[in-house]
């Protein structure tokens, strides 16, 4: 099992755990020193390369939010306001655990 943390752009930091084959990990470890990337780094264009190739992803990426439920105008205020409070992003170490 692999445990790390990965900064992205738009979402803060994001904690993942994958569990992959030691022989997998080496190689993909080795694959992302090569070109002088991160494994994170590696495994997020990876991932990004997969949804975006995938033809299922493709034609249903650009419906999937009509499929959302309606908020009612309080309710989208009050996500709104918790989305835009300056401690939105903190994750508390406890959280981890």
């Amino acid at each position: 099992m692999l445990t790390f943390f990965r900064e992205t752009h738009n979402c803060g930091y994001m904690k993942t755990t994958l569990t992959i084959s030691d022989d997998l990990f080496r190689q993909a470890k080795a694959y992302a020193a090569l070109r002088g990337q991160t494994f994170g780094n590696l495994i997020e264009q990876s991932l990004r390369k997969v949804l975006l190739d995938s033809p299922s992803s493709r034609d249903s990426s650009k419906h999937w939010v009509q499929d959302l439920p309606r908020l009612s105008a309080s309710a989208a205020a009050d996500l709104d306001k918790a989305v835009n409070a300056p401690d939105f992003r903190t994750v508390e170490p406890e959280m981890w655990k």
